[in-house]
Formats: structure tokens, C-alpha cells, sequence
């Protein structure tokens, strides 16, 4: 099988997005994928983040990551990376990773120490506590020696979507909607 880097912008975006938030935060995570889902999706918008792929011969995501710009526009931040269920223990999110960091300049942020361990090994190898308490790592290409050295990531403000959902029940039926669907047709194929 011959696998390829796709960059997902096309009709495929909101399963691929929608995927990612509920494989990363998970089903049972009240608001929270949804929240990720709609303040992602605008990044997106504005060309501030790019969903991935690592594809299969028949242009089949096997496994995706969402990259976040920094605020000077030089390097990414991996901010979410998940590989489908039956596709899992094949390497794919190895690949992805392997293929990412060999040519960009990349951040990656955790509270998990086995996925700090993780990224290591893709020479994520300079790591610092961020004032929130997680682990931030940054590959060589990054030329980062400490966090405060680093650019800020692009981000949104969560309690800016809460509010906008509160105040808006149409903009909150439209983003669920679009999640649910997005979560629909990223499990049937």
C-alpha cells in the first residue's frame, strides 16, 4: 500500500474535524468535541489550522492530525492526532507523525507521560511546563530551547463559543448538526 500526505479541504473537512474532536475527547465529554469542533472549524476558516491525512491508495484517511499555525505563521502545533478504530496498531499515526516532523518545525502539547515518551521519538526533545501545568515539546526544526522563547498558537476562546451557543440556539442546532453528520460519515466511510 502506498501512503501519501493529503491536506483535507474539501467535502471531507467536517467528518475528518468531527472525527477528530470526539476520538480525542471523546463520546462521553458533554460539550467539550463540540466546542473543539466549532472554534477548530473557524481556524480552519481563516486558514490558521489544517486538518492532515495520511492517506491509503484509495485516498483513504487512515490516520489525521490537526495542525495549529503560531502566531508569526513559521511553525505548527499538532493539536490533535487520531487514527480510526480498526486502523489502529499499524503505524499510521507513526507515519504521520514521521512525515510532519521530518519537514516542519512543530510543537506538541500533553498531560499524558506516555505520550510524552511518544513524541520523543519523533525528537520532540526539548520539553517545558507550560503555566497550565501540561508538557510542551518542540522538535529541533522548531529552534525552540525554552517555552518562553516560543511564538504563542493561533487559539479561540472556548468561552466566547459557549457564549455565541447560549445566545444563539440556531449557530448551536447548525454546528451540532454539522458534527453529527461530520461523526456520521466519517464511520460509514
Amino acid at each position: 500500500m502506498i501512503l501519501k500526505l493529503a491536506y483535507i479541504n474539501d467535502q471531507r473537512r467536517d467528518a475528518c474535524l468531527a472525527y477528530l474532536c470526539a476520538a480525542v475527547y471523546g463520546r462521553q465529554a458533554g460539550l467539550t468535541p463540540l466546542i473543539e469542533f466549532a472554534g477548530l472549524d473557524r481556524l480552519l476558516d481563516q486558514e490558521s489550522a489544517r486538518i492532515v491525512a495520511l492517506t491509503d491508495d484509495t485516498d483513504r484517511p487512515v490516520s489525521l492530525a490537526l495542525l495549529v499555525l503560531d502566531i508569526e505563521g513559521r511553525g505548527l502545533s499538532l493539536r490533535l492526532l487520531a487514527t480510526p478504530e480498526p486502523l489502529r496498531g499499524n503505524g499510521y499515526a507513526r507515519e504521520l507523525v514521521t512525515r510532519l516532523t521530518a519537514t516542519t518545525a512543530m510543537r506538541v502539547t500533553t498531560r499524558e507521560p506516555h505520550l510524552e515518551a511518544f513524541f520523543k521519538t519523533f525528537g520532540f526533545t526539548r520539553w517545558s511546563f507550560s503555566d497550565e501545568g501540561a508538557r510542551v515539546g518542540f522538535n529541533e526544526r522548531a529552534g525552540v530551547h525554552r517555552l518562553m522563547e516560543a511564538p504563542e498558537t493561533v487559539d479561540f476562546n472556548t468561552e466566547a463559543v459557549k457564549r455565541a451557543f447560549k445566545r444563539d440556539s440556531e449557530l448551536f442546532e447548525d454546528y451540532k448538526q454539522r458534527f453529527v453528520t461530520g461523526l456520521e460519515s466519517s464511520e460509514t466511510g
